[in-house]
C-alpha cells in the first residue's frame, strides 16, 4: 500500500512563545512609531493649553476630524510665542512617541510657529461667538428688500471703486432709483465710527428703502472695521433694510452674519438690490401675453356657452321652464302635505296613548288606589287585632278559671280531706298544740260540719313550739293553709 503524500501526525508543531509584558509591547509600539515618523510637520487648532509649573508646556492640537497630544519640554517652551493659546491655528514640527505609562501616543514639538494672523483670528472668532450668541445672526429677524426700491443708501468710501461699481450697475439695470451716499472711510484708525456715523443718517433721512454697506476686497487688516462690535450693532438695530458688500467673494466679516441680506461684492449687492429694466420689460410682456391669451381664451368660452344656451330650447322658451318648476313645486306641496298628514295621524295617535297611559299612573288616581289599599289594610289590621285580643284574652280567663276551680277548697273536701276551726278564734286549725283542751272545734267535711272539743292535746316537745310561730288575736302568724289562698 503506498505512503500517503501528507501525514498530519508527522508535522512538527511549534513551540508557544511566551507572553509579552505591556512594558514590552509599549517599547515595541514606541520604537516602530518613533522609526516611521522620526520628524512631523502638523497643521491644526490648539486647545486644552496648558503651561506646567514644571516650565513645559501641554496642549492638543485639533481639526474638524481627529485630534493628537502635544508636548513641548521646557527647554524649548521658552521660545514660544506669547500669542499661543487656545482657539489659535499653528503650524507644529516635532517627531511623534509613546508616553509609556498612559498608553499613549503624541507629538514632541520642537518649535510651534503661528499660522496665519493669529490673535486678529481668535479675536474674529470670539466676536462671531458671543454675538451669535446674543442672536444678532439670527435668520428669523432678516428682513427681505423691496422689490422695486426708489432710493437706495450706500455706506462706502466716495473715491473707491465699490461707489463707481454699484452707481455704474444700478443706473444700467433701473435708472429711475435714487442713489444716496453716505462717505466713509473703510479701512484704518476711526472707519468704523464713520460706517457707524454714515447708517445712522441713513436711518434719520426716513426715506431710504434699502442701503449697501460695504468696499471692495483687501486684506484682513484692510477690511477690520466691517468686523468691529459697533458697526454689527448699528447694522442690527438700523430701521432700513441692509445689505453687506465687503470685500470678494471668498471674504467674511461679521457685518456679512448681522445684515439681512450679504453679498460677494459691491458689485453683486447693487444686482440684488435694484431689478433689472430689462427682465422686468421681459416679465411684463410675457405677463401682458399672459392676460390677452387669457382674455381671448375667456372670451371664446363665454361665446361657446352663449352659442349653446342659445340653442337649448328652455332659452328660446323660458315659460316652459318655469311651468315645469312650478308645477314641480305644486308636486312637491302636495306630497308635503300627504307627509304632514300621515306624521299628523301618528303623532296624534301617539299622544292619545301617552295620555291613557299618564292617566292611568295620574297622581290623583295613584293617590284614590293608595287610599282604598290603606283602608283596607286598616280594616284588616283592627280585624286581626279584635281577634288577636279576643283570642288572648279567652285563653287567660281560661286558664284562670282552671287555677281558681283547682284552688276550690270544696274539692280539696271532696278528696276526703277536711277543715277544722278554732271556734274561739274562727281561724283554721293547723297545729295541735293551738288548741287547749276544752276547746270547740269546727271540722268541716265535703258534705256537712262536726263540732267536738279538745280533751287532749298532743303537739310537738316545747322546745320545738316555742320556735313555731303562734297566731296572734288576727290570726297573723298563723301559717296559711290551701283554704286560705283567695280565689
Amino acid at each position: 500500500m503506498d505512503e500517503p503524500l501528507f501525514d498530519a501526525t508527522k508535522v512538527p508543531v511549534p513551540e508557544e512563545e511566551a507572553p509579552q509584558t505591556v512594558w514590552e509591547l509599549t517599547s515595541r509600539i514606541r520604537d516602530a512609531l518613533e522609526t516611521e515618523f522620526p520628524d512631523v510637520w502638523v497643521v491644526g487648532e490648539i486647545s486644552n493649553f496648558n503651561r506646567h509649573t514644571s516650565g513645559h508646556v501641554f496642549f492638543t492640537l485639533k481639526d474638524e476630524r481627529a485630534a493628537i497630544r502635544c508636548v513641548l519640554w521646557k527647554s524649548s517652551a521658552g521660545r514660544l510665542s506669547p500669542e499661543i493659546r487656545d482657539g489659535i491655528e499653528v503650524e507644529v514640527r516635532g517627531h511623534i512617541g509613546v508616553f509609556e505609562k498612559q498608553g499613549n501616543y503624541q507629538i514632541y514639538v520642537s518649535s510651534v510657529r503661528p499660522r496665519g494672523l493669529g490673535a486678529l483670528e481668535v479675536a474674529l472668532r470670539r466676536l462671531k461667538e458671543r454675538l451669535q450668541k446674543e442672536g444678532l445672526f439670527d435668520a428669523a429677524r432678516k428682513r427681505p428688500l423691496p422689490r422695486f426700491p426708489r432710493r437706495v443708501g450706500v455706506v462706502t468710501s466716495p473715491t473707491g471703486a465699490a461707489i463707481r461699481d454699484i452707481i455704474q450697475v444700478m443706473t444700467r439695470r433701473w435708472p429711475a432709483v435714487q442713489i444716496v451716499l453716505a462717505p466713509a472711510r473703510v479701512q484704518g484708525e476711526g472707519a468704523a465710527a464713520e460706517i457707524v456715523r454714515g447708517i445712522e443718517d441713513l436711518n434719520r433721512l426716513g426715506d431710504v428703502d434699502v442701503m449697501i454697506v460695504g468696499r471692495g476686497g483687501g486684506s484682513l487688516e484692510d477690511l477690520w472695521p466691517f468686523n468691529e462690535e459697533t458697526v454689527a450693532r448699528a447694522i442690527f438695530v438700523s430701521t432700513v433694510p441692509v445689505v453687506s458688500a465687503v470685500g470678494h467673494e471668498t471674504d467674511f466679516s461679521i457685518s456679512d452674519f448681522v445684515a439681512d441680506v450679504r453679498a460677494p461684492t459691491p458689485s453683486a449687492a447693487a444686482e440684488m438690490v435694484v431689478p433689472d429694466r430689462q427682465a422686468v420689460a421681459q416679465s411684463l410682456a410675457a405677463t401682458l401675453s399672459r392676460i390677452t391669451r387669457g382674455l381671448r381664451h375667456q372670451l371664446e368660452r363665454l361665446r361657446d356657452d352663449l352659442a349653446l344656451f342659445e340653442g337649448n330650447r328652455h332659452f328660446r322658451f323660458p315659460q316652459e321652464m318655469v311651468l315645469s318648476r312650478v308645477q314641480m313645486i305644486d308636486d312637491l306641496l302636495t306630497r308635503l302635505a300627504a307627509v304632514m298628514r300621515d306624521q299628523w295621524t301618528r303623532l296624534r295617535f301617539r299622544l292619545e296613548r301617552a295620555t291613557a297611559g299618564l292617566a292611568q299612573h295620574a297622581p290623583r288616581t295613584a293617590h284614590e288606589r293608595a287610599v282604598g289599599r290603606v283602608k283596607m289594610a286598616a280594616h284588616r289590621l283592627a280585624t286581626a287585632e279584635r281577634t288577636l285580643l279576643a283570642h288572648r284574652w279567652l285563653a287567660t280567663v281560661d286558664r284562670l278559671s282552671g287555677r281558681l276551680g283547682d284552688l276550690n277548697p270544696n274539692r280539696i273536701l271532696a278528696r276526703g280531706y277536711s277543715r277544722t276551726v278554732l271556734e274561739r278564734t274562727g281561724r283554721t286549725l293547723t297545729r295541735a298544740a293551738d288548741a287547749r283542751p276544752g276547746d270547740v272545734l269546727q271540722t268541716h267535711l265535703a258534705e256537712g260540719e262536726l263540732k267536738s272539743r279538745v280533751t287532749e292535746s298532743r303537739g310537738a316537745p316545747a322546745e320545738d313550739q316555742s320556735s313555731l310561730p303562734r297566731p296572734d288575736k288576727t290570726g297573723r302568724g298563723t301559717p296559711k293553709t290551701l283554704f286560705d289562698e283567695e280565689p
